[in-house]
C-alpha cells in the first residue's frame, strides 16, 4: 500500500504528470537541466513530492506559475 501523503516517496515522472498536471517532458526537462530535484534511475527520472511542490512553490514566488496547479 502506497502512502499517498508521504511527500518524500520516490514517483516516477509519469505519477507526478498524474498528480500535478504538468507534462512529462517539461518536467524531464527541468530534472535534466537541475532546476527539479529528481534522479535518473535506469532509463526512469525520479522525483519526489515534495522537489515538485518545491519547484512550483518557487515559480509562484517568481511570479511565473500556472494557477491551474496546486501543491496538495
Amino acid at each position: 500500500m502506497t502512502d499517498t501523503n508521504n511527500k518524500t516517496r520516490l514517483i516516477s515522472l509519469p505519477e507526478a504528470v498524474d498528480l500535478y498536471g504538468l507534462s512529462h517532458s517539461y518536467l524531464r526537462s527541468l530534472a535534466k537541466k537541475g532546476r527539479l530535484q529528481a534522479q535518473k534511475i535506469g532509463t526512469s527520472w525520479v522525483t519526489t513530492p515534495q522537489a515538485i511542490e518545491d519547484y512550483i512553490s518557487s515559480r509562484e514566488k517568481r511570479g511565473a506559475y500556472r494557477s491551474d496547479i496546486q501543491s496538495n
